[in-house]
């Protein structure tokens, strides 16, 4: 009985117990490890629950289908099967389910599952990224979205405008400067053609005679 409830499970990805409690396998969606650069692939989780303790009309139809019974003959079998199972859980012993996992009862009284390892059958893989650098591709810029090719242009365009109008900035800098040099020159100095020629004297000489005269 555990391997055709184990495929029914595999196959409708939910399952209902009388008297233990019911099976669903939830997928969880693959995702990306960019630290690791790996690719984890989608996997299926099997929770089970003791609240909902109830036949699978499903299960039934599947376990007549299969041995070629009546409904109710498949139902009087899963209710015995699932006393049975409740009585050797109480009892400590464990339930195995085919490639799925196993029921078994702690100390505190509740039903543990204990799923297979090897149930999922898909394996991480490297994932490198690859930057195309010259192909255009979708770009979210706050709420709206645009191309790689537009976001290039427009900070090309500024790069260009920066290079551009940085050698004012330093025209106007130098500029500045050299009033600045020239305000304090001249508030040491009176504003004449005096003020602004060079003071310093230089002594003239008289050069030697290049001539005697006869006596």
């Amino acid at each position: 009985m555990q391997d055709l409830i184990a495929s029914y499970l595999i196959q409708k990805k939910e399952c209902h117990l009388p008297l233990l409690g019911n099976f669903i396998i939830k997928s969880v969606p693959a995702y990306l490890d960019v630290a690791n650069k790996k690719i984890f692939p989608s996997i299926d989780e099997i929770v089970f629950s003791e609240d909902e303790n109830y036949l699978s009309e499903g299960l039934k139809e599947y376990l007549a289908q299969l041995q070629h019974i009546s409904l109710q003959e498949a139902e009087e079998k899963i209710n015995n099967w699932s006393l049975h199972a409740k009585i050797k859980l109480d009892l400590g012993e464990r339930i195995d389910f085919a490639s799925v996992g196993s029921l078994q009862k702690e100390a505190s009284g509740n039903i543990l599952f204990d799923q297979e390892n090897d149930f999922n059958f898909y394996e991480p893989v490297t994932a490198e990224r690859v930057i195309h650098k010259n192909t255009e591709h979708a770009v979210l810029v706050g709420d709206k979205e645009t191309t790689s090719v537009v976001m290039n242009e427009f900070y090309k365009d500024d790069i260009v405008i920066e290079k551009k109008s940085s050698w004012k900035i330093w025209a106007i800098v130098l500029l500045s400067i050299a009033l600045l040099v020239l305000i304090i020159y001249f508030y040491n100095h009176s504003f004449s053609v005096n003020g602004i020629a060079n003071k310093t004297a230089f002594p003239v000489q008289e050069p030697p005679a290049t001539y005697s005269v006869p006596q």
